[in-house]
């Protein structure tokens, strides 16, 4: 089996945020950052191997993830970040089985990681004016179940 797919999803991911309390010239400040995913599309090619009612496939492709500006309030105030990136590049690979069981029925389970690319953004005002906030280990573990019904006459 060779095959196509593309997925989109949204993210209700609202609770990406650390706090940091800073020593040095910002003595005493404390700072909040948030970074919030808000949807994942993939595209992917699909290999696989069928066995009577079963298929085994890998698949691999490219993943976008759209996230809002990163947020920085600092002493409880909103600060100004020199970033604008909110759409996000990244990979994915996964494989899954299949298992047709009656008729048109089929019903699948699946496993994708996506890697995404780290990101950085600098302050630009404020007490940590001209430091770098990075946001790391982005990665996103998917696991799917789906069930299927294929209408009559396609192949």
């Amino acid at each position: 089996m060779i095959g196509a797919e593309a997925m989109f999803d949204w993210l209700p991911n609202t609770t990406n945020t650390f706090n940091v309390t800073a020593g040095g010239p910002a003595l005493g400040s404390t700072a909040s950052a948030t970074l919030n995913s808000r949807w994942l599309t993939t595209v992917t090619g699909k290999l696989g191997y069928a066995w009577n009612t079963v298929l085994l496939y890998g698949k691999g492709g490219g993943a976008w993830v759209g996230s809002d500006n990163p947020n920085l309030t600092v002493n409880g105030l909103g600060t100004t970040l020199s970033s604008s990136t909110t759409n996000n590049f990244g990979w994915t690979a996964g494989a899954g089985i299949e298992w047709a069981f009656a008729g048109p029925w089929s019903a699948r389970v699946e496993y994708d990681f996506i890697g995404l690319q780290n990101r950085s953004v600098t302050v630009a005002s404020g007490p940590f004016n001209g430091d770098t906030i990075n946001f790391n280990n982005r990665n996103i573990s998917l696991l799917t179940a789906g069930l299927n019904y294929k209408f009559g006459g396609w192949w």
